[in-house]
């Protein structure tokens, strides 16, 4: 299998050097337009790969967009990244611009691959994206909110003392600070998360979902208010969708699809449970919401859709 990184900043590097870590891949390429510094970066990732006791041992190699030929997956990485203070919808003018173009290149040499979407705002540029390309909706997968869904597991996990592995959460909507916590989903060695805290301390949970969301919400900001950018995250969610194309593990994770009628909505992406395999998503898996889940959902989907719907018009 041939995958393809466009980007090599932060998020791009990341994600390539987690990559490595992947068997079923055989060729890895790192795509941008300086090709000094990818040439630059190349030859420090081979350093660390023959080090690492993890390292594939494919080729690997750098180039233009022209190198996406072939590719069976493309991840996009690339674009402004979010400063501090600063929302991801925020991004979008100059990110669809960018990211517009440089589809544009690559549809010159490649209409096959499964294109799997990091850069911010994740949900816009996956609409975006699959309109440009004119690729089945299927093979072009937002990332959004499986990093969202993995920072409340380990919230939950941290607060209850108990392994991540144990635990069961999902975010959908927005990646973003609209995205939403479906409670109900959430359980704890199949039981609901209520009745786990009750069963260990005998008493009512006494945890604030209130203030636990908007925690998780504000994770990415904190990261990067203190670092300047957030990758390791992202990057292993990556590898875990990829990783499930790759393998065909018919596993079901919250990502970002354009909507074709699902929910009631159309044209635009946001992330809701889907099933991943060898072509990309296979299906979107009906959920049970609460009204109030239902509620929080419809907001977050009418926050994208508020700044999608202009730019897909504009296309």
């Amino acid at each position: 299998m041939k995958v393809a990184v466009i980007g090599n900043g932060n998020v791009g590097m990341a994600v390539f050097r987690e990559l490595q870590k992947l068997r079923e891949i055989n060729e890895l390429v790192l795509v941008g337009r300086n090709q000094e510094k990818l040439q630059a970066e190349l030859m420090d990732f081979r350093d660390a790969q023959v080090l690492s006791p993890t390292a594939t041992y494919g080729k690997v190699s750098c180039g233009g967009y022209d190198t996406t030929e072939g590719a069976d997956i493309i991840i996009y990485a690339a674009g402004v990244g979010r400063k501090p203070g600063q929302s991801r919808l925020e991004l979008a003018g100059a990110n669809v611009s960018i990211a517009s173009d440089i589809f544009r290149e690559v549809m010159k040499v490649n209409h096959d691959a499964i294109i799997v979407v990091l850069s911010n705002p994740v949900d816009v540029l996956t609409a975006v994206i699959r309109e440009v390309t004119g690729f089945p909706r299927e093979r072009v997968i937002g990332s959004g909110t499986l990093l969202d869904t993995a920072r409340l597991v380990a919230e939950i996990s941290s607060i209850l003392d108990i392994s991540p592995s144990s635990i069961n959460g999902l975010m959908l909507g927005e990646h973003g600070n609209s995205s939403c916590v479906i409670w109900s989903a959430v359980r704890i060695i199949g039981m609901p998360l209520n009745d786990y805290f009750a069963f260990e301390t005998g008493s009512d949970m006494g945890i604030s979902k209130d203030k636990l969301s908007s925690f998780v919400r504000a994770v990415g900001g904190k990261i990067i208010g203190a670092k300047g950018y957030t990758a390791y995250g992202v990057a292993a969610a990556a590898a875990k969708i990829v990783s499930g194309i790759a393998n065909n593990t018919k596993d079901i994770y919250p990502l970002s699809i354009q909507l074709d009628g699902e929910l009631d909505y159309k044209r635009v992406a946001v992330s809701v449970p889907c099933l991943l395999g060898r072509e990309g998503i296979i299906r979107i898996v009906p959920i049970h919401m609460t009204p109030e889940e239902w509620d929080g959902f419809h907001k977050s989907v009418a926050v994208v859709r508020e700044i999608t719907d202009p730019i897909l018009e504009s296309l």
